[in-house]
């Protein structure tokens, strides 16, 4: 007598039987960014979204829920991760709860009057080194603290402190800032010239 011949992919047992395949399923479902155009939020804002790439996509910053938001970073909205490429024009406009905010590196442009009117807004951190002169609009930082304390990447110092203080708030100094060792009663350095910091660096 003849042995039927196992199906192509089948396995088999150890008479040599053959089994059905059970090919397990290691590609999980790919969620879908949604539309160019769309709006998103979370709990912390709104965004537009900008690119609906599968492995890449972005939304802008167009305006906050949370007042005294932390940061412009990735989001993570119907299972859909987005990263923020951008602040809208006025998206944090007259904010009188926002002192400190923390732009993240995959920021490229910042929109005209983004953070004008906020009063309190004392420190930014910019872990992007993506900023141009040209992709800040005018009068981003127009009203805001007159001590007003940037936080940069080290290899962008220069150029960031060259157009940096030209949006808005002209109060802002270019001091670079020299990395010390931590001691008893503090930085070696008065408060008062800490304006710019270099990032990453030592912190005070």
């Amino acid at each position: 007598s003849m042995t039927p011949a196992p199906t192509p992919g089948a396995a088999q047992d150890a008479q040599g039987t053959a089994t059905p395949s059970t090919t397990p399923s290691n590609t999980k479902a790919t969620l879908s960014p949604a539309t160019v155009g769309t709006t998103v939020k979370d709990k912390t804002a709104s965004y537009k979204v900008i690119s609906a790439d599968k492995k890449q996509p972005a939304v802008a910053y167009t305006k906050a829920i949370k007042k005294n938001a932390s940061s412009v970073d990735k989001i993570k909205v119907n299972g859909v991760t987005y990263q923020v490429k951008s602040i809208a024009p006025k998206a944090f406009a007259n904010n009188k709860k926002l002192k400190k905010i923390t732009i993240g590196k995959n920021v490229a442009s910042i929109g005209k009057q983004a953070f004008s009117g906020c009063k309190k807004l004392k420190k930014i951190t910019i872990k992007s080194a993506k900023l141009k002169s040209s992709s800040i609009g005018k009068n981003a930082f127009k009203g805001t603290a007159k001590k007003l304390t940037f936080k940069v990447p080290k290899k962008k110092y220069k150029a960031y402190k060259k157009f940096l203080k030209k949006k808005g708030n002209k109060t802002v100094k270019g001091k670079r800032h020299r990395p010390c060792l931590k001691r008893a009663g503090g930085c070696c350095e008065p408060a008062a010239r800490r304006l710019w910091i270099a990032h990453p660096g030592v912190a005070c």
